[in-house]
């Protein structure tokens, strides 16, 4: 009889520890769960910057946080209060917009400006892209009607 009270108390509390030792295993578990979902979290936030820089035929130039080709507008000159495309031409060439400009790595941050209307500006010129580029580094829109032209990284119009 004596032994097997023995085994009993030796078996609880073998099943104790073992409980123990699974229970803090969860707990570790579940705490690499957590720092894992919160950097998963954390990159999530990272936005994608609203302007960044790009490789092209046209060398470097401006694209927004998809890649998609930016474009100035002669007539816009540097007067970034208020686009002159609009209507018809604003349906083809679409600004730029957001609350909150931001810009990648190499970009001036202090050429940013976003106006009323939540139209995006670097170095003075008003934001667009073009509906006709169809796909990440498409330029098609250089040059049309010589008054659209692909931005260059320094925030300039490349007219050439």
């Amino acid at each position: 009889m004596r032994r097997s009270t023995l085994h009993r108390v030796l078996l609880v509390t073998l099943l104790t520890a073992g409980l123990a030792v699974a229970s803090e295993g969860v707990a570790l578990a579940d705490g690499a769960s957590k720092r894992q979902t919160s950097e998963l979290a954390k990159k999530k936030k990272a936005k994608k910057p609203t302007i960044k820089v790009a490789s092209s035929d046209f060398g470097d130039i401006l694209v927004d946080g998809q890649g998609r080709t930016l474009y100035a507008y002669n007539p816009d000159g540097e007067n970034i209060d208020a686009s002159q495309c609009t209507g018809g031409c604003a349906s083809a060439w679409p600004p730029l917009t957001a609350k909150k400009a931001t810009v990648a790595k190499g970009l001036d941050a202090s050429f940013v400006t976003v106006n009323a209307s939540k139209q995006v500006a670097y170095n003075n010129h008003l934001l667009y892209r073009f509906g006709g580029d169809s796909a990440k580094g498409d330029a098609n829109g250089q040059g049309v009607g010589d008054v659209w032209h692909v931005v260059g990284s320094d925030g300039s119009p490349i007219t050439g």
